[in-house]
């Protein structure tokens, strides 16, 4: 019967399976991935609402990219105050607080409140937000330890966030365009808080506190993840610059509402990607697999500028997607090599902040060419994006672990 059951199991889902199978895993890592869910809905959320109300990409880009650059600059922080006191004592007051900076944005917004309003709620509401992905990878190393699984649980969790990328510009781009342009931002904020609570009543897989924080020096300054978050940024930079492009390519042909389908073509592609090469065993350093997998991320979105049919885009948009979640769960899997036991969290977060950095300057950049230029022009932001990835990738190897 046992055998039964296996067979009815692709092989390539069998190590996901067995690690679903720990005590624990299942509960604490379905909450979190609805709890993080809202980064895929958040910075989409923002350029919809506002370029509804505005219809200016411009500003609408500036404002995502806002949120995005002071969360990348509090995430550490807070991270480095959740290793110290531990999850749920962070959590409880920073998530509710989230919430209703982000609802107030919404607000402000909607009634055209003074622009210095809604710059001071999404910074707020930025400062605020927890970086679910390294707290939920830390309660794997917590859970797992030194057992060799826990390359597999980065992976489980890196296809995971393949998926939000794939569900998150859907549910926004539907509740924004079909509902209200105020219904994608609003349900970020229910579910993110809905999520949490779930993760945090799961104690049993709680990582305890550590003396790391108060006279410890921070991950930061463990050799090698300066120049792996180097990498990082310009990883993040082709997301942001493929996300805005997307968007500002399906409203000019008339076809706003594609905006969520042509993103979730290519998160698609790298979830798909990330299942095979979380589940094959492979003896390739993972140095150079972050350099190959950005490789194939440059290689793929040269193309990107020269596309003109919104078709066309969707199936190159599941080719670009390929090269992505190799790059990351090769660049975790770094992180947890370099840092101290004690400070997963906060290094986890540093790779984090690398990837919104560069998402960040490329959305701003992005949304002022497809304002002054064209969206051609914006799509190449991501064309030079991957070249610096690759460039910074073959630069950092000699100080990476092998």
């Amino acid at each position: 019967m046992a055998s039964a059951r296996s067979r009815t199991v692709p092989p390539v889902l069998s190590p996901y399976r067995d690690l679903l199978r720990t005590p624990g895993g299942l509960r604490f890592s379905s909450a979190a991935f609805l709890a993080r869910l809202p980064i895929a809905m958040v910075g989409l959320g923002i350029v919809l609402l506002v370029v509804a109300e505005t219809g200016r990409y411009g500003r609408a880009g500036a404002l995502s990219a806002a949120f995005a650059l002071v969360n990348a600059g509090a995430a550490p922080v807070i991270a480095r105050l959740v290793d110290r006191y531990g999850q749920r004592r962070v959590l409880l007051p920073s998530v509710p607080a989230h919430c209703v900076a982000l609802t107030t944005f919404v607000l402000l917004v909607s009634r055209d409140a003074p622009e210095w309003s809604q710059w001071t709620s999404v910074v707020v509401a930025a400062l605020l937000a927890p970086s679910i992905g390294s707290l939920v990878r830390a309660r794997w190393g917590y859970v797992l330890g030194s057992d060799p699984r826990l390359g597999t649980a980065y992976a489980f969790e890196s296809v995971l966030d393949e998926l939000i990328f794939v569900l998150g510009p859907l549910i926004v781009t539907v509740l924004a365009t079909v509902v209200a342009p105020q219904a994608g931002l609003l349900a970020a904020a229910v579910v993110v808080l809905g999520g949490t609570a779930a993760l945090l009543t799961h104690r049993a897989s709680e990582p305890p506190p550590s003396a790391h924080g108060e006279g410890h020096p921070s991950a930061l300054r463990s050799a090698g993840l300066p120049v792996l978050m180097g990498v990082m940024v310009f990883v993040g930079g082709v997301f942001g610059a493929v996300e805005l492009s997307a968007v500002a390519f399906a409203d000019e042909h008339g076809h706003r509402a594609l905006a969520g389908p042509l993103l979730a073509c290519y998160a698609g592609g790298s979830m798909l990607s990330g299942l095979v090469f979380g589940a094959v065993p492979s003896d390739l350093p993972r140095r150079r697999s972050l350099v190959i997998g950005s490789a194939v991320m440059t290689a793929t979105v040269t193309v990107l500028p020269f596309v003109r049919s919104t078709p066309v885009l969707a199936l190159l948009l599941v080719l670009c997607g390929v090269g992505i979640a190799p790059t990351l769960i090769s660049g975790f899997s770094l992180v947890e090599r370099i840092v101290p036991g004690a400070a997963v969290t906060e290094g986890l977060t540093w790779a984090t902040t690398g990837l919104v950095v560069g998402f960040s300057f490329s959305t701003w950049l992005a949304g002022q060419l497809v304002d002054s230029a064209s969206v051609p022009w914006a799509f190449s932001v991501a064309t030079v994006s991957g070249a610096l990835a690759l460039l910074a990738g073959l630069a950092a190897y000699p100080r990476l672990p092998g």
